[in-house]
């Protein structure tokens, strides 16, 4: 998600420790502009950056079947924090990332065989670059 949304991964990894299975390292958003080849992909950076934090709870909902959040999750923390800078209201917050949920995951459903090919290249080798990530997704992600 991070590539598609226009941020410059610097690092993946799978390998985790106690507290995290993984992380991806990002800089900032390389470009403020829409993106040229996916409409879907949201224009403001705060927007990109909610959808590249739902990602990975997406992606885990999708291979596992189950629909819910999980409460326990990092990364919903995050979501809540940058939904209500979105939506600026507490009781528009969970509606509002019932729509980012299911705008993540149409955009990974779009992009699956990349997900899948990055996951089987992760569970190899457990860490990657981001030059690494940008050469193997280059030709599987909208140009």
């Amino acid at each position: 998600m991070a590539e598609l949304c226009g941020r410059q991964v610097t690092e993946v990894e799978v390998v985790g420790d106690a507290e995290h299975a993984g992380s991806v390292q990002s800089l900032r958003f390389a470009e403020e502009h829409p993106s040229e080849h996916d409409p879907g992909i949201p224009t403001a950076p705060l927007e990109r950056r909610l959808l590249c934090t739902a990602a990975g709870m997406v992606a885990e909902s999708m291979v596992s079947g189950r629909r819910g959040w999980d409460e326990s999750c990092e990364d919903l923390d995050q979501a809540v924090r940058l939904a209500m800078q979105v939506v600026g209201d507490c009781e528009r917050v969970i509606p509002f990332l019932e729509v980012v949920r299911d705008h993540t995951e149409d955009l990974l459903e779009r992009n699956w065989p990349a997900v899948e090919t990055l996951a089987g290249a992760l569970m190899d080798c457990g860490r990657m670059s981001g030059e690494e990530v940008r050469r193997l997704l280059t030709p599987l992600l909208p140009q």
